[in-house]
């Protein structure tokens, strides 16, 4: 009987001690590199960002409430950057950007003061630009931030709706002025370290939303945009081409995201359901059938990360594919999944 009881003891200590153990601290160093995924979440809810570990497989769906007692950022988290050991994360309907230590994702501080901000580029280790869309959604700009002070040092000017930003080895910026909500088909090319818009380049499709690079052997570099189209238009139709004046190719609309592969030799985008690759000057070819909210393309290995948001309301889905066109792993994200961030 003594055995009996001593075994049930036994048994009782490790139940306890494994069900009611109080948590683990996190790993100090445990979001020093991994994949990034930037949830906008729902209408009326709160976005997320989650974090995918390609070693392990591990997926952690809300980084920020996990590591801070269940703080949530707040409606439509739109982007995500990392910058001299900070992690900066825009949240566009709370009109804030929330900066949190880049391995530990603790919070820091929020910057305040912006008017529907969209994405953050940063410059050096003092500034940074974020684009927005302005409280109307139409009279947008890019701003240029003291990091130090997380101030506003000047207002630039830009088209409608200031969206993704592409900053060229001579230190001119590329934005996508998207339209906001309403309708533009230019790209605004700043010079910031005079702050001023040096000029504006029409595109042959209406609402760019994103620009990515071909990079020559030579190391000359050739700007390419992709417009979404215009739900204005009776027969929305998408583009995607050149800066260089050339007629680019029309494509299905509503696509997401332009990104260079690893070599600067093609680009990839989403289109109709599915991803399409260009390689210049050609047009572009369907690659893989996958909707595609969001793409990263990974600089080393050459893995196409497709967020694909589903309904919008209920948890998203990553989907990889290797070089080849081969579908190799899916994991599940929180709502909405957009951008995605490739840490190293």
């Amino acid at each position: 009987m003594f055995t009996g009881l001593l075994l049930l003891a036994t048994l009782l200590f490790f139940y306890s001690c494994t069900d009611n153990a109080a948590p683990l601290p996190p790993d100090p160093g445990k979001y020093s590199t991994g994949i990034f995924i930037v949830n906008e979440g729902p209408f009326g809810g709160s976005g997320s960002i989650s974090w995918y570990d390609p070693a392990s497989g591990e997926v952690v769906t809300d980084v920020f409430a996990r590591e801070n007692n269940g703080a949530l950022l707040g409606q439509f988290v739109q982007s995500l950057t990392f910058h001299n050991g900070k992690a900066y994360i825009v949240v566009n309907g709370a009109n804030k950007i929330y900066v949190v230590d880049a391995e530990t994702f603790k919070f820091e501080k929020v910057i305040e003061g912006l008017f529907l901000p969209r994405f953050f580029l940063p410059l050096d280790e003092q500034t940074a630009l974020v684009s927005q869309w302005g409280a109307d959604g139409l009279s947008g700009n890019v701003v240029k931030l003291d990091l130090n002070t997380n101030t506003i040092l000047q207002t630039i000017p830009a088209g409608s709706g200031p969206d993704k930003m592409l900053r060229t080895p001579d230190g001119l910026v590329y934005v996508a002025n998207s339209g906001g909500f309403g309708v533009d088909s230019t790209i605004s090319v700043l010079n910031v370290s005079e702050g001023v818009e040096l000029l504006r380049i029409l595109v042959h499709g209406k609402n760019p939303g994103s620009l990515a690079f071909f990079e020559w052997p030579s190391g000359q570099f050739l700007p390419y945009a992709h417009c979404r189209g215009s739900f204005l238009d009776a027969t929305p139709k998408g583009w995607v081409g050149p800066l260089d004046g050339t007629p680019g190719f029309e494509t299905a609309p509503f696509g997401d995201d332009l990104v260079s592969g690893p070599d600067g030799q093609s680009l990839f985008f989403s289109a109709g359901g599915s991803i399409w690759k260009v390689v210049y000057p050609a047009a572009p070819e369907k690659w893989i059938d996958q909707v595609a909210y969001g793409l990263a393309c990974d600089p080393d290995n050459g893995d196409l990360y497709c967020a694909d948001a589903k309904d919008f309301s209920s948890a998203g889905e990553v989907v990889i594919y290797n070089a080849a066109g081969d579908r190799i792993r899916a994991f599940s994200v929180g709502v909405a999944p957009g951008e995605i961030v490739i840490k190293r």
